[in-house]
Order: structure tokens, then C-alpha cells, then sequence
């Protein structure tokens, strides 16, 4: 497999964990007209109420309360996981992936991307659990991936990031796709720049969505 597939790879990866690290982020998917279902209705919502509190300190500059704790669920469907690698540019023969994961991330430290004029934000690892759809025998492949992104700020903008990719657990024809990417990414930070456009689009648009449902906003 060449450096191209390998990001293509990678890119699917981290298409998958960036709902997590910044929820509300959406797939590719996500922006065409379907309808969700009852399962998926209830993962968007959960997201959303973890961006409040997310983009509640961003938009108080608080720096004392209680910890960001989230449990986030996240499902793509098959078509949406061929449209994030690259256009279906290369092969997926299984089915959907699920993903959940417990974030956590300190208020000081959020409120500090505000507040300060240069900050880097180094989350604590964090372990992404997904298991993907088989398909031929309705069983799933059950895949793991662990994180500790780091972004610097300057003028509370995210100007760096580097996700720090961790220990991969997944069947061996799972691992051997997603670690040579994680390898390559760790060692020349290919979607470093992917990451910086994510937070800070997190931190304007995305909390823009939700200003009137934040603590104090009026009604």
C-alpha cells in the first residue's frame, strides 16, 4: 500500500474521532438529506449537549467548575465511511462503524485557550472504542485506538495541533491499514492542519449553533 492510501486510511481515522474531540463536527455524510434514525436522533443530541458545555466556557472564559465529562456515541453509516475515504477512492467491503468513547477535559484548561494569550492544550490519552460491521455474518470487528492530542493557541486561535496517536488494538487486517498511518502521522504530522481548521471552526461556527442554549444566554 503506498503514502497515498495510507492517508486515505488515516483520514478515515481521524474523520472518525473528530467527532469526539470537537462533538458536533459533521461527516460527510451528515450534510446530505437523510433521514436518522431513532438510534442516530439520540447520538446527535448527546453530542450537541456536550458542545454546550464545551462552547459554555469558551464563551464565559469561566475558568472554576466542575470537569467536561461527556459519554459520546457516534455512528457512520457504509456510504458515509466510503465518502470520507476519499471519495470511495479505495475499497470497503464491510459495513457500518460505531464508535463511543468518554471525554474529559479540564474547565481551567479550556477557559485558559481563551484567556491566554499563548496556551497549548495537551488533552490526557483518551481510547476510542469501534467495532465494524462484518457484514457476511452479522458479527463486528472490534477496534480500538488510542489519543492525546496537543493544539497551541496564539490570540485564542488554534495555530498547531498533533493528535499523538497511541496504541492501536484491531484485528490484524484493521491494524495493519490504520497503524502504518498512525506511524507515518505521529512521525510528520500529515492532518495536523486538518485539526487547526477543525478546532477552529469548532470555536466560531459550530459554537455560533448553540449560543442561545448556553448557560445565561437570554431567552
Amino acid at each position: 500500500m503506498n503514502i497515498t492510501s495510507h492517508i486515505s486510511i488515516l483520514s478515515l481515522v481521524f474523520g472518525s474521532v473528530a467527532v469526539f474531540f470537537v462533538p458536533g463536527t459533521s461527516m460527510a455524510a451528515d450534510k446530505q438529506k437523510i433521514i436518522l434514525t431513532a438510534e442516530e436522533l439520540a447520538e446527535k443530541e448527546s453530542r450537541k449537549a456536550c458542545k454546550i458545555q464545551i462552547c459554555s466556557v469558551f464563551r464565559s472564559k469561566k475558568v472554576s467548575g466542575d470537569q467536561i465529562s461527556c459519554h459520546i456515541k457516534k455512528s457512520m453509516r457504509e456510504e458515509a465511511v466510503k465518502d470520507v475515504v476519499t471519495g470511495g477512492k479505495i475499497g470497503w467491503r464491510w459495513g457500518k462503524i460505531y464508535c463511543e468513547f468518554d471525554l474529559k477535559l479540564a474547565q481551567a484548561d479550556l477557559a485558559s485557550v481563551v484567556n491566554e494569550g499563548e496556551f497549548e492544550l495537551k488533552i490526557t490519552p483518551h481510547t476510542i472504542n469501534c467495532k465494524v460491521d462484518r457484514k457476511k455474518d452479522n458479527q463486528w470487528h472490534k477496534i480500538s485506538v488510542s489519543i492525546a492530542p496537543h493544539v497551541k493557541f496564539k490570540d485564542s486561535k488554534a495555530v498547531e495541533g498533533r493528535m499523538n496517536w497511541g496504541a492501536v488494538e484491531a484485528p490484524i487486517i484493521f491494524k495493519s491499514l490504520i497503524w502504518p498511518g498512525v506511524k507515518l502521522d505521529n512521525q510528520v504530522n500529515l492532518i495536523g492542519g486538518k485539526m487547526v481548521k477543525m478546532v477552529n471552526g469548532f470555536m466560531t461556527k459550530k459554537c455560533d449553533q448553540v449560543v442561545s442554549q448556553l448557560p445565561g444566554a437570554k431567552q
